[in-house]
């Protein structure tokens, strides 16, 4: 059995004439009208050429106060990952000490549930880097 096709419409695509193009020709507009829009292109192009001059320095101010975050934060994690460890450890001794002492065991659970806190609250320390790459034409 054969199948058939549905029937397409056929897809239809227009190309401009120039030679049919209706509207003023630049041979028809006087001199002054076209040195004047000649003059503010170039004046919104040297405007937008500025703006994207001036975002650009933002952006590397931007980009040298989060290194200088990052820097900072990384020095505080040399000292500071190692005394979590330490403490880690030191809480784990004071757990195996508590329990082997027979204290109460909500004491014991109140000193798991602080280390877990402290754990999860170190683990939160950083930033998030997003990089946008930008394409201009000057």
């Amino acid at each position: 059995m054969a199948k058939h096709l549905p029937a397409q419409t056929p897809r239809v695509i227009h190309y401009i004439d120039p030679a049919t193009r209706t509207g003023t020709d630049l041979r028809d507009v006087p001199p002054a009208v076209l040195a004047l829009a000649l003059a503010d292109a170039m004046g919104r192009q040297h405007r937008q050429s500025l703006e994207r001059r001036d975002q650009y320095a933002a952006w590397l101010l931007r980009r040298e106060e989060i290194a200088r975050h990052d820097r900072r934060v990384r020095r505080w994690l040399l000292i500071g990952v190692p005394a979590a460890l330490a403490l880690l450890v030191a809480g784990g001794w004071w757990l195996a000490e508590m329990t082997m002492a027979a204290v109460s065991t909500t004491a014991v659970l109140s000193g798991v549930v602080v280390l877990a806190v402290a754990v999860v609250l170190a683990g939160t320390v950083g930033r998030r880097c997003i990089t946008v790459v930008q394409h201009w034409h000057e």
